[in-house]
């Protein structure tokens, strides 16, 4: 049951009172020797331990700092179960009951501004009592509450706890607003990092000063066989050494341009020699800036025309209108066939294979068979785009 505590006796705050009282900074440091709680994040890859860690540290001292006995980090999301993220002082038994407080409060929560709240039930033995603080909630994240436990205490010295923590807790507040922002980015790009790695096409971006930042699958996986690239001292050669040069020029002339491509610019086309099978097709697109770069990036796709280039382009031929017949030419074509040899492989005769092609050109805009090719290896990474609905 509630109990009709300072938080919850009649008097309750409001999240904007909460956060307008003055404080002072909790003190950050702690003793080296000291054991942390862990904090186990099921929805957060495990290369964020330390970061994780940091959310134990916070609360920790938080509870230290109000005289609670133990604590936990629970969970509520929207679809799926509620869990524990972070406990210390309690045993599995005690964090379901808390669990349970999380479940009971967070249907009432809504839209309204959180505010704390005493709990009589007992978690732990002997006989405890629980404030139970909801984390104001960033869209996209899950219900957050932090429980502190607390033995029996007494009117004056729930009081003394309520002082503390409106003292207090602001910075709590902070750190944890930017701890959820933090995991829903850590959900975000894992999540882009899953879809490009599922992707044929070999996508790798750089930072500002041409280092790699990301490479999908695909992409590690042409620079560890040499094939046409590779990976050097962190930034991405051409294996050739005659394209070498020329796609160190294209990199740099991709960085050195002001703005983000747009849909209408052309994307440079390279196409870099390789020791086996057609030359990779190499194309850039300039990178949005990022605040936490010191300057802007790029993005370069690796296309093998050795794939299946008719799944490939096909999307491509559908967004300019392609029939069934000019959809195969251009897609042979793509795959580095003479126009004389698509023909044969058409089963028809050349000139009406010049046919088809002009009508290829006057769909697409193009005048010759490179800018054909260029157009549609181009518009390879834009397909996906151009098919995503507008934002409202």
């Amino acid at each position: 049951m509630l109990s009709s505590g300072a938080f919850a006796r009649g008097t309750t705050m409001s999240m904007h009172d909460w956060e307008s009282i003055r404080h002072s900074p909790m003190v950050a440091a702690t003793c080296a020797h000291e054991r942390l709680a862990r904090v186990t994040l099921d929805d957060v890859d495990r290369s964020t331990a330390a970061s994780s860690d940091d959310v134990g540290l916070i609360i920790r001292h938080f509870a230290r700092s109000l005289g609670a006995d133990a604590w936990a980090l629970t969970s509520v999301p929207d679809q799926g179960e509620t869990h524990c993220l972070a406990a210390e002082g309690l045993d599995e038994a005690a964090q379901a009951a808390l669990l349970r407080f999380a479940e009971q409060i967070e249907p009432r929560i809504g839209h309204h501004a959180p505010v704390p709240i005493w709990f009589e039930r007992q978690p732990v033995s002997p006989a405890t009592t629980t404030l139970v603080i909801p984390v104001q909630r960033t869209p996209g994240h899950a219900s957050t509450f932090v429980n502190l436990v607390f033995g029996q205490p007494n009117e004056e010295q729930r009081r003394e706890v309520e002082i503390a923590c409106l003292r207090d807790w602001p910075s709590v507040a902070a750190y944890m607003r930017l701890w959820q922002f933090m995991r829903l980015a850590q959900r975000r790009s894992s999540g882009v990092e899953a879809g490009l790695n599922l992707v044929a096409i070999g996508i790798v971006l750089l930072s500002g000063d041409g280092h790699i930042a990301f490479a999908n699958d695909t992409a590690r996986l042409l620079m560890d066989r040499q094939d046409g690239i590779r990976e050097h001292r962190g930034q991405v050669q051409a294996t050739d050494r005659s394209d070498a040069a020329t796609l160190l020029t294209a990199i740099q002339y991709v960085l050195s341009q002001n703005g983000v491509a747009k849909a209408g610019d052309r994307m440079p086309l390279l196409m870099l020699r390789r020791e086996h099978g057609p030359p990779l097709v190499t194309s850039f697109v300039r990178a949005p800036r990022s605040d936490l770069d010191d300057g802007d990036g790029a993005l370069l796709f690796f296309v093998d025309p050795g794939l299946d280039i008719h799944q490939l382009a096909e999307p491509v031929c559908k967004l300019f209108r392609l029939s069934r017949v000019e959809t195969e030419l251009a897609c042979l074509l793509a795959s580095g066939q003479t126009l004389a040899t698509a023909a044969q492989s058409l089963h028809v005769k050349l000139g009406t294979a010049r046919g088809y092609l002009k009508q290829v050109f006057v769909k697409t805009g193009s005048n010759r068979q490179v800018d054909l090719v260029r157009l549609i290896f181009s518009n390879l990474v834009r397909t996906s785009m151009s098919e995503r609905p507008k934002k409202r």
